[in-house]
């Protein structure tokens, strides 16, 4: 009778052993992270057209234009950074803030920074270091 005691024991310590296991085993099972699509249009070039675009008036481009030409003559950059709306800036170009002249003219380009290329103002989101948009003369 003592064995029949000790092997139905043994029994339910195994259950319980493969019962807390396999809890345990289910808890440590990493759980798949959900896939995050980057916002934006992608562009046929690769690039991929900024979430919350700047729509900008012709009148608000000139204003832009005109006051950096006039209180940022020194910024320039290379010609590493592309033109185009959408595409990826690389860090280390330097950005500059919008003058107060054209910040006054257009407040909503309060968030973006510019830099000069090829005596275009090429205005960039610092947080996601895309091309907003690209002020021509």
């Amino acid at each position: 009778m003592q064995q029949f005691a000790r092997q139905k024991s043994a029994r339910y310590l195994a259950a319980a052993v493969f019962i807390l296991g396999s809890t345990q085993l289910a808890a440590a099972q990493p759980t798949p992270e959900p896939k995050v699509e980057q916002p934006g249009l992608h562009l046929p070039n690769g690039a991929i057209a900024p979430a919350a675009k700047l729509e900008l008036t012709p009148e608000q481009k000139t204003a832009i234009f005109d006051a950096v030409r006039q209180d940022a003559p020194k910024a320039k950059s290379p010609n590493r950074v592309p033109a185009t709306a959408g595409a990826q800036v690389p860090p280390v170009i330097e950005l500059y803030v919008l003058p107060d002249k054209a910040l006054a003219s257009v407040p909503e380009a309060k968030g973006v920074k510019f830099t000069m290329v090829d005596n275009q103002v090429v205005l960039v989101d610092p947080t996601t270091m895309r091309v907003v948009d690209v002020i021509r003369q």
